[in-house]
């Protein structure tokens, strides 16, 4: 069924917390979107995974794709990937870290450094003109205003059917400083008090398959 939905924007985040990358179209396995969240910056001491909830300066570095890696960047650095992403993360944070790749292929058997489900979706017009950036989704949907109402059910897009699991409980990361975008607690405050501290919903993957730009949204 047509409910008027279109995908107006497609991102990756390769490494957890860190910037990710936009796309015009994306793969999407039965885990989510191949690469999404496949690396993450690992504290060697602790073996820790380390965020951006305990450490924001990731939110400043960038992560892009390459071929079976990454290539990391950081402020006022080069672009590095392999042992030199690892040494240039250690001496920017102060303490020896490593780019860590989930388990698996990268795609049936990836098991990828996220949160709490494999695709994270918001709408244009729930974000009343906060940056995307802020909420880290990976699909922004227009012709909607909001996807609160299908949770539980499923949905169709492009090719992918995904099933709707919950609305997104936002804790601070989305008020965080990052490339181009000041620190706002105001964001916060404003969820609290309008939606309950939730923007956008989880979703699982049921059938995978592409995404692209302007493919149509509809119920499954």
């Amino acid at each position: 069924m047509d409910i008027g939905g279109r995908i107006s924007a497609l991102c990756r985040y390769p490494v957890k917390s860190t910037q990710g990358e936009p796309l015009q179209t994306a793969t999407v396995a039965a885990v989510g979107i191949v690469g999404d969240r496949g690396w993450c910056v690992r504290d060697v001491a602790t073996g820790a995974v380390l965020s951006a909830k305990r450490e924001p300066r990731l939110l400043l570095a960038t992560a892009q794709t390459a071929g079976e890696g990454v290539v990391v960047t950081v402020p006022g650095e080069v672009p590095a990937s392999g042992a030199a992403a690892d040494r240039l993360l250690s001496a920017w944070l102060g303490r020896e870290v490593r780019v860590d790749r989930a388990g698996g292929n990268g795609v049936s058997g990836h098991f990828a450094y996220v949160d709490e489900a494999h695709l994270h979706l918001v709408t244009a017009d729930e974000l009343t003109g906060w940056d995307p950036r802020r909420f880290r989704a990976n699909v922004v949907v227009s012709g909607l205003a909001s996807l609160d109402d299908l949770v539980g059910g499923r949905l169709r897009l492009g090719s992918v059917v995904v099933e709707v699991d919950k609305r997104t409980k936002r804790c601070a990361m989305p008020t965080m400083a990052q490339p181009g975008i000041d620190k706002d607690v105001g964001v916060l405050r404003t969820l609290a008090r309008e939606r309950d501290l939730r923007l956008g919903v989880y979703a699982h993957v049921v059938s995978p398959g592409r995404l692209d730009v302007d493919a149509p949204i509809t119920i499954a």
